[in-house]
């Protein structure tokens, strides 16, 4: 056989070899020893594996006591990963594995790859040193009349504020007087009256009226429940009204005077028809609302 002959054999043989060698997964690190929050690398390699094979890398979400800082995946065959620890020790890197097609027969194989230890260690040196523990100092006992004075002030405060939350429920409770000689829904009608001869057509016109309204329909709960809600939003009126009518009334009153609040509030234009219904159905709610709030009702 001529040289020719052989190189070409030895050729194919090295090629048939390969062809059957067992894909390996390797890991390396940058380091095997670092400090706290030092991050450094660790590559993972796959060996004996052909150059389009499909790969599937499994990365665990966490590896226990170490953060992931970046990832490098510009090459299919190969990971190399920066990561980082917090917590002293020796801790192992495990739990990586890679799906690959075997050099045999082309089947899928899950591989994994081999346990890298790495230590974690304190900066013991200069101005780094951590210190968990402090020294026990002892306190001056001419220094004690900070403590009391600082328990006197405490204890001046925790009085203070009772007070005032004395003070203000009872400004909460205050009754309200009437101050009028017409009763409570006579009054509200006198104001619906007025409020339908007046115009709806531009946005000042309806924001004093919607103003006009809203204080009225306050006024009337306000002097049947004994409650200041005319100082309150509407929001805080409903939580108030809410005990002592029925829900679906409840809702519609609530509806039109948040109408009114867009108006006078966020600027809004209403139809003039829509304030004209609103006027109209406020006035019949009322009226239900009255019977409902006597209390032989």
């Amino acid at each position: 056989m001529n040289r020719k002959g052989i190189v070409i054999l030895i050729g194919l043989l090295f090629a048939g070899i390969s062809s059957f060698a067992q894909i390996t997964p390797v890991i390396t690190s940058s380091k095997e020893k670092v400090l706290i929050g030092e991050p450094f690398k660790i590559k993972l390699e796959l060996k004996a594996i052909d150059r389009n094979a499909i790969v599937q890398w499994k990365l665990p979400d966490t590896i226990p006591h170490f953060e992931y800082v970046s990832f490098d995946t510009s090459d299919l065959l190969k990971r190399e990963i920066t990561i980082t620890s917090f917590d002293s020790g020796l801790w192992a890197i495990d739990n990586i594995t890679v799906i690959v097609p075997s050099n045999v027969n082309a089947k899928q194989q899950e591989l994994k790859f081999p346990v890298k230890e790495i230590l974690v260690e304190y900066d013991t040196t200069g101005s780094q040193v951590l210190n968990d523990v402090k020294p026990i100092i002892e306190v001056d006992a001419a220094d004690k009349w900070i403590g009391y004075a600082v328990a006197a002030a405490a204890l001046l405060s925790l009085i203070i504020l009772f007070i005032l939350f004395r003070r203000w429920k009872k400004k909460k409770v205050t009754i309200i007087e009437e101050g009028s000689t017409y009763s409570a829904l006579e009054d509200f009608q006198r104001t619906i009256e007025k409020l339908k001869q007046q115009s709806w057509d531009t946005q000042l016109e309806q924001k004093q009226n919607f103003t006009e309204l809203s204080h009225a329909v306050k006024r009337y709960f306000e002097r049947n429940l004994k409650q200041p809600i005319t100082r309150l939003t509407t929001d805080e009126a409903a939580i108030e009204i809410k005990p002592y009518l029925v829900n679906d009334r409840l809702i519609a009153i609530i509806q039109i005077l948040r109408l009114g609040d867009a108006v006078k509030f966020a600027k809004f234009t209403a139809a003039k028809q829509e304030c004209v219904n609103a006027l109209e159905e406020i006035e019949l709610l009322i009226k239900k609302s009255d019977t409902e709030l006597k209390p032989d009702a």
